[in-house]
Parts: structure tokens; sequence; C-alpha cells
């Protein structure tokens, strides 16, 4: 971009994240992206970044951006699911086998006008999204390797339709949050959790653990990251088109970050002792089932709120080649 256009139209950017720097979020996402705009289009935008959550913290970073406090931000979708109940189809469960593949059908399915308008209700412009690798089976007493051995389990959940697919498997589901899930299993308050390898990593479960499948897919967590809709309006063309491709830039970067740590985690979990395993087909295929029918809920919830969830669904299997 010529020199004259930067002077010309500086913007200032007040980028808001409620995750710590260290944090995948903020580490492969967040940060990437402001160097990328930054390679792209000079000194012609200028970041305030505030991580951590030093203006709002997680669940509070919608209607930050939204109300003004901040011109954008990585805003975690299973938060803002009373907002944007659409969508929250990234987060159910038997849908995509890895980050890429989440993030990639729902960058398709976003362009939407359906899952547009709930971001346009909430004045915010999304620009680049990330997924985590599906949640998987994470064990302090062994591995379940049938649809039959997860009765009578209790099972740590973050909430939201992981709640429905643990009841679908015949197991007990227990709110737990991310920071108390050591102490939970230490105290044996549950028996395992469905978490991403990321988690199990981030928060030291790993050592408590025995066994994680490989191969499940119980649900996700997406984060998108969104402009104020006033802010994106009054920035030039030109550096909208860079951001935009900063953005798409930034969301194959997350999907190879995260494909790379997960294969790494999974190594560092095996050599550690953790059995690491997969669902034969035939009780993978079972397991599949009971996750469908955790869609067919959400679908039908929705549906009875007057939300067209059967559109979502079908749109994001699609892009999902499912």
């Amino acid at each position: 971009m010529p020199a004259v256009l930067r002077a010309a139209s500086a913007v200032d950017l007040t980028v808001i994240s409620g995750s710590p720097t260290k944090h995948v979020i903020s580490s492969a996402g967040v940060e990437p992206w402001m160097k990328k705009v930054t390679e792209l289009v000079g000194d012609a935008v200028n970041f305030k970044y505030f991580p951590a959550g030093q203006l709002a913290p997680l669940k509070g970073l919608l209607d930050a951006v939204s109300g003004g406090l901040a011109d954008a931000a990585p805003i975690p979708v299973g938060y803002s699911s009373d907002k944007m109940p659409l969508n929250g189809v990234t987060m159910l469960p038997g849908l995509g086998q890895s980050a890429k593949d989440v993030i990639m059908a729902y960058d398709k399915v976003l362009q939407s006008e359906l899952m547009m308008s709930e971001y346009q209700k909430n004045k915010l412009v999304p620009n680049w999204n990330l997924a985590f690798p599906p949640y998987q089976y994470v064990a302090t007493d062994g591995p379940v390797k049938t649809l039959d051995g997860f009765k009578g389990k209790v099972i740590r959940t973050a909430g939201g339709s992981t709640n429905l697919a643990i009841q679908a498997l015949g197991a007990s589901p227990v709110d737990v949050a991310a920071g108390d899930i050591y102490v939970a299993m230490q105290r044996g308050t549950v028996n395992a959790t469905m978490s991403s390898y990321l988690t199990i990593d981030g928060y030291g479960i790993a050592e408590l653990c025995k066994a994680a499948s490989d191969n499940g897919s119980f649900g996700n967590f997406s984060n998108v990251f969104c402009f104020n809709e006033t802010k994106w309006k009054s920035i030039p063309k030109e550096i909208q088109d860079s951001m935009v491709e900063a953005g798409k830039w930034t969301e194959e970067n997350i999907a190879k970050d995260m494909q790379e740590s997960n294969d790494a985690l999974t190594k560092k979990f095996a050599d550690g002792g953790m059995e690491i395993y997969s669902f034969p087909d035939d009780q993978l295929k079972l397991i599949d089932e009971k996750m469908k029918s955790v869609q067919e809920e959400w679908v039908t919830r929705l549906t009875a709120r007057g939300i067209p969830a059967d559109k979502a669904l079908e749109a994001y299997s699609s892009a999902l080649g499912a």
C-alpha cells in the first residue's frame, strides 16, 4: 500500500481478547493476524492490544465489541448461543474430524445470509474463525472402547450440546469449568472429561489420566474474530481487503498449528504412559448414531422456538462433506 495512502487513511484499532498471550487463540490467532495486517498495510493500522481479559472477560467479549468498548475481538461462539443460536452448530458432536475440517466448513457457511444475520443483529462483522480439534474421551480409569462402556461413567462437561452427547452415550454429565477439571478428577468427582488434547495439556490434567481416544468427535468450540460493525464501515476499502486477506491466512495458520499441536500432544501423552486408542469401527458407528441423535435434538429445540436450525445443520454438514 502506498505511503501516501497509509498516511491519509491511518486506522486506530483497539483489539481485545479474553485469553492469555500464551493461549492458542492469542499465539496462533490474534497476534499473527495483527502481524499479517501490518505486513500487508505497513503503518496504516495502529493496534492497541489488550489480551487476557484486561478490558472484558471471555463471556463479555461479544457485548464489548457490539457496544463499542473495543473494535475487534475473538468471540467465543459457545458463550454467545443465546444471541447467536444457529452459529452454535459448530459445537455439535459428530461433525468434523479435525480443526481444519471445522474451520474451513464454518468459513463457508459463515458467509451465508442465514448465519451472517445473527452477527448483523449484534452489530458484528466476522473476519476469521478458529476451532479446536474435536473433543475426545480422556479418562482417569482406563479406556472405554464400546458404546456400552460409557454406562455409569461420570464425565466432565463445559455444558451445552456436550451435555446432550454424554447423556446420549448413557453416562452422566457434570458441569466443571476448565480450570477446575484437575481437582474434580483428583477427587474422583468425575471419571473423565470430553475435551481437546490442548485443554488436557494446558491444565496439567494428563498426569491424572490413563487413556484417551483419538478418533471420537464429541463436540467442539469455535471462536470468531469480529469487528464492531460501525468501526468496520469506517475503515477504508483497501485496508478492509487486506484485513480479509489476513483473516484467510490466519485460518490456514491456525488449522496447521492445531494439527501440529495435536500430533505433538498425542506423542507426548503416549510417551508419558497414557494409552491412546481408537474406537473400533463397529463401535464408532454406534457412537456416531448417538451423536446424530444429539444433532436432531438440537434442531428440534431451536425449531420449536422458530429458529431454522435444520437449514443451519444441513448447510454445515454439506460444507463438511458429511
